[in-house]
């Protein structure tokens, strides 16, 4: 026996008490009742002999089908683990006992001597039978128990009367019955895929609740794990830096003084390696601190910035007969960055360019990009380069790239990794090239001041610990698309209206006119909404670099926003809407639940989340086509477990609308609505189909 052996007979077992659950929610015993109904004034007009006997049977048949409703309600109440084949034996003996009240009416209702009447027998018996098997398919065995009672004795007084046409009549029961009997197990085997898949699905979602708890734990652990980090470094800051501007000092006033030669030398070598000690300090500090935040002052020169740094080095270059210069475009914007970072960058990359050079010369060069949104900062020179296969180690701490030369020049790889970090974090991109022996060139990229990143760059994942409100209404007035666009998109897959003004008087207009949770504006145009008569709802600045900050306004955003901060801003404002009031005024749910795909996109990842979801709108797109059908057929007890296959399907994935509808229909199937309702409500299920659809493909492109 293979180790998995177990595992499959567990699965079996539960495919098998499944579809014994349908067995016993399939039962209609009281359907064959009408057939049996028609039976006995046919029997009393053929045989010209009316009396009571035609009716014993049909009594019979009626404590029969009390008896099978009291097994049905039985298993419905029954213990839970209790056995399902105990429960499949028990059906299969009332279905031989119900089968057999029918092989003994067909002794009181045959008509000998008359053709007619028992071609008119044969049909009601095969309608019976064929009512039957809707309801016993799912259990071969307790189908053919009942065929074979039911028909039995029919075909037999058939074959006993004789005649071609009796003959023939028998004949035609017995291939009716042998094909219902071979439909059995083509359809025991699509209900058994149908309830795998379904148990699979539960299966699914209980991994998925249990993945979630542990990435809760493991958010939880890195949080505080984050914090002893920030913690260390600001106790490490103070304890290091402290004593070693202080030692630094003192040797600073020693070199100052009149000593001895040897003693100044010795000065000096202190000197340096506390200043090279200084900077790695500085340098470790700045690539392990988690603070990300914008800073104040986002505003810079870039040419007084690069003129800063080659005063400081022009120095460095003499001393090493170096020729330092700097070249600039006119007419430089200004760029959306601190000038303090935009000079540690620049400085970096200027002294590096310094140490690894022995002759010729290092050159500063600032210039505007081809499409106007960056200035491209530029150094320079023409020492011994950077060889090919170190060239993806240069921007990973503790990886210089030529391992002899560095530790020559005492340089531990950190310079450009916290150049990369610091770039990275304004918004901008650094880069290198080099040609061993030739020099080398790394230049970094800022955004000019006032211009927003692309939308490509802003968007944000929408996998933070920030839920994404549901279900607002709100006003978009931004001068800049790319940012109304990247903003709207991180809200609106979740159930949120969004409109859009493209002046100042149509702003005015819509905010005075509508009933708005929130108006989402620049910087520039806050103070005049605010002004305006008739605009009660809160606004959200958002403040691009360069831009002043407004005064009256609920809440300022800095661009670039990340969801957590967006979604945060918008949960402040706006408080709580977790439903929302369609045409009727009567409440709807949110096409997507926000925090239950935080949750499945932190717990599986995208990429698996996204083969989930495209898997769930291939079968969606089966199980509403089904409903749409069923109900076009008035098939109502199919149309209602259809509805609950999908309450099943959409319901663990967060999808509340869909969710919603269909459970509002099932619940109308089975309270017997009429017509006319169950169809509006299908139809709702299936629209609400096609919103979560569209939804989730707005959200995650890829399930397209």
């Amino acid at each position: 026996m293979s180790l998995d052996q177990p595992s499959q007979d567990k699965s079996a077992d539960a495919v098998f008490a499944g579809r014994i659950d349908i067995l016993y929610a399939l039962g209609r015993h009281y359907l064959s009742l009408p057939f049996a109904v028609l039976c006995v004034p046919a029997t009393l007009f053929a045989g010209n002999a009316p009396g009571v006997l035609p009716l014993m049977p049909l009594l019979l048949q009626m404590v029969v089908v009390i008896a099978a409703e009291q097994l049905t309600t039985a298993y419905k109440n029954r213990a839970p683990g209790s056995d399902p084949k105990f429960w499949a034996r028990r059906y299969t003996f009332v279905s031989a006992i119900s089968g057999a009240t029918w092989g003994a009416a067909s002794l009181f209702w045959f008509v000998w001597g008359s053709f007619p009447a028992q071609a008119y027998l044969c049909m009601a018996y095969l309608g019976m039978a064929a009512t039957e098997f809707i309801a016993r398919s799912a259990h071969r065995p307790a189908y053919i128990a009942h065929t074979i009672f039911a028909l039995g004795p029919l075909i037999g007084l058939l074959l006993w009367q004789g005649g071609l046409y009796a003959t023939m009549a028998a004949v035609l029961i017995v291939l009716f019955a042998a094909v219902l009997t071979s439909y059995c197990h083509g359809m025991a085997r699509l209900l058994d895929e149908s309830i795998y898949l379904r148990n699979e699905n539960d299966m699914l979602i209980v991994r998925l609740q249990s993945e979630k708890i542990l990435a809760v734990q493991a958010r939880d652990s890195a949080e505080a794990s984050a914090m002893a980090k920030s913690a260390f470094i600001a106790n490490i800051s103070h304890e290091l830096r402290t004593p070693l501007n202080a030692l630094l000092g003192m040797a600073q006033l020693l070199e100052r003084a009149d000593l001895p030669k040897q003693q100044s030398d010795h000065v000096k070598v202190m000197l340096q390696a506390g200043r090279g000690l200084q900077t790695l300090i500085d340098d470790v500090i700045a690539l392990t601190r988690d603070d990300d935040s914008q800073l104040e002052d986002e505003d810079c020169d870039p040419m007084q910035a690069a003129r800063a740094v080659a005063r400081l080095l022009q120095p460095r270059a003499w001393e090493k007969r170096l020729q330092l210069t700097l070249s600039a475009a006119s007419g430089l914007p200004r760029v959306a960055a601190d000038p303090r970072k935009v000079r540690q960058v620049l400085l970096k990359l200027t002294d590096n360019a310094l140490k690894f050079t022995e002759r010729g010369l290092v050159d500063i060069r600032l210039d505007v990009t081809e499409d106007g949104q960056s200035v491209r900062f530029c150094v320079s020179d023409t020492g011994h380069g950077a060889p090919p296969e170190a060239a993806h180690l240069l921007f990973s701490p503790f990886s210089p790239g030529d391992v002899s030369y560095a530790r020559k020049e005492q340089g531990a790889g950190l310079g450009l990794a916290v150049a990369k970090r610091v770039i990275e974090q304004a918004g901008g991109t650094i880069g290198f090239d080099s040609k061993p022996g030739e020099g080398a060139q790394f230049h970094f990229t800022l955004p000019v001041s006032g211009v927003a990143p692309s939308a490509a760059a802003a968007r944000a994942d929408v996998e933070g610990q920030q839920a994404a409100p549901g279900n607002l209404s709100l006003l978009f007035f931004l001068r800049a698309p790319a940012v109304g666009e990247a903003l709207a998109h991180l809200v609106e897959p979740f159930g949120n209206s969004i409109e859009r003004a493209t002046s100042m008087a149509e702003a005015v207009e819509r905010a005075s006119k509508g009933d708005f949770d929130a108006i989402i504006t620049g910087a520039g145009d806050a103070d005049m909404l605010a002004a305006a008569p008739g605009v009660k709802a809160p606004l959200v600045a958002v403040l691009l670099r360069g831009d002043r900050a407004p005064a009256a306004t609920d809440t300022v955003l800095r661009w670039p926003v990340e969801a957590d901060q967006f979604y945060q801003a918008l949960d402040q404002v706006c408080g709580d809407h977790s439903v929302l009031l369609n045409e009727n005024g009567t409440m709807m749910a949110a096409a997507i639940d926000p925090v239950a795909f935080s949750t499945l996109e932190k717990s599986v990842g995208v990429k698996t989340l996204v083969e989930i979801l495209q898997c769930y709108i291939v079968t969606a797109e089966q199980l509403t086509s089904a409903l749409s059908n069923a109900c076009s057929e008035e098939k109502w007890d199919d149309a209602a477990r259809l509805a609950q296959d999908i309450v099943g399907a959409a319901g663990g994935l967060g999808l509340l609308a869909i969710t919603q509808a269909a459970r509002n229909f099932a619940n109308a199937a089975r309270s017997g609505e009429n017509r006319h309702e169950l169809r509006n409500a299908a139809q709702m299920v299936v629209g609400e189909h096609v919103r979560a659809r569209q939804a989730l493909i707005h959200l995650y492109p890829d399930v397209a």
